[in-house]
């Protein structure tokens, strides 16, 4: 579904990653993992064309999009949730969730089919977003993409900030969407949350992949997460 060849990119005169390889399969929920600084964001905004590829190549479903304009990566199937999580604040639940579909587009995700998945936010349909708690603003926007019909999402830190009630309502929500086909990559500080949702972990450090591993091997590798992940 998406595969990064020796990818390198740069912010201004500093090399931030410096050849990402990893492969995200069909159907799959893969994680990067790292500290601050690693370079996880950075590949993520890579990935959607914010930041250029200067070495290397992105591939989304056997197509090149390596460099493409943000848009038409969108337009092709990827759905980006950034960490900050961006509603429109003075929308209502419910013009946040039909805005994408302005153009009469159809398909799988039809509001009430979101409304099914996400019954809060039905509750809240006239609330505008700037009134939504965190964690309701985080199914808000999972909820959006969705309505683009999208077949890989890429999750930036889903779960800061949330309350562990609400951390394990997002890792339901990630469950059953792979269940209906959805491939996700989510980027992730919380292990415990990585390990209750993924099928495969990757590790960045210093701008390279220094793991990859099935979750069934990173939950019982606590060499590695001392190395890389421990504080």
């Amino acid at each position: 579904m998406l595969e990064l060849e020796d990818v390198h990119s740069h912010y201004g005169g500093s090399h931030i990653l410096k050849g990402i390889t990893f492969r995200v399969e069909k159907g799959q929920v893969a994680t990067l993992l790292g500290r601050n600084g690693a370079g996880k964001t950075t590949t993520l905004r890579t990935i959607m064309g914010l930041v250029p590829v200067t070495k290397g190549f992105i591939k989304f479903s056997g197509e090149d999009i390596t460099n493409k304009k943000p848009y038409r990566i969108a337009r092709m199937g990827v759905g980006y949730v950034p960490e900050e999580r961006a509603v429109f604040p003075s929308l209502s639940v419910y013009e946040n969730l039909t805005l994408p579909m302005t153009k009469g587009q159809s398909g799988l995700w039809s509001i009430d089919k979101v409304y099914s998945f996400f019954p809060i936010l039905k509750t809240r349909g006239l609330h505008r977003g700037s009134q939504l708690s965190g964690g309701e603003q985080q199914m808000l926007v999972i909820a959006r993409i969705l309505t683009m019909n999208v077949r890989l999402i890429i999750l930036d830190e889903p779960t800061e900030g949330l309350a562990p009630m609400l951390v394990r309502e997002i890792a339901q929500i990630v469950q059953e969407l792979k269940k209906e086909g959805i491939s996700m990559l989510v980027v992730e500080q919380n292990s415990r949350f990585a390990e209750e949702v993924a099928d495969h972990h990757f590790i960045i450090y210093n701008g390279r992949i220094v793991y990859s591993g099935s979750n069934s091997e990173f939950k019982t590798d606590e060499r590695i997460k001392s190395q890389y992940l421990g504080v």
